[in-house]
């Protein structure tokens, strides 16, 4: 089976600018952001969507999130953010391992 994209970002094959990382979760900026900011946050044990998603690693990654996106908007000086998750092709998921887009947004 080949490695994902994001299996290649965590193990380095490809370059990607990392903004977050531990042993269960990596998170970097999206190469084709909708807003500045617009970042992923993935966990390194492989799902392909919430669907299949364990229970452990689904309960870690929310909590990380949340904390990551505060950290970040308050970094960028935005003034709020949405958090997605795209479960299967008919909802736009085109990377097909479990990630969350954190998408800041700004007032002007």
């Amino acid at each position: 089976m080949s490695k994902d994209t994001f299996q290649r970002i965590i193990d380095r094959e490809i370059p990607a600018t990392i903004i977050y990382e531990d042993d269960k979760a990596i998170a970097f900026l999206d190469i084709d952001p909708e807003e500045k900011g617009h970042f992923l946050v993935v966990p390194k044990e492989f799902s392909e969507n919430l669907f299949d998603i364990d229970e452990e690693t689904f309960a870690y990654i929310f909590p990380l999130a949340r904390k990551l996106a505060l950290q970040q908007i308050k970094k960028l000086n935005a003034s709020g953010f949405r958090l997605i998750v795209n479960n299967g092709e008919s909802a736009g998921q085109a990377v097909f391992r479990t990630h969350i887009h954190i998408i800041p947004y700004y007032d002007n």
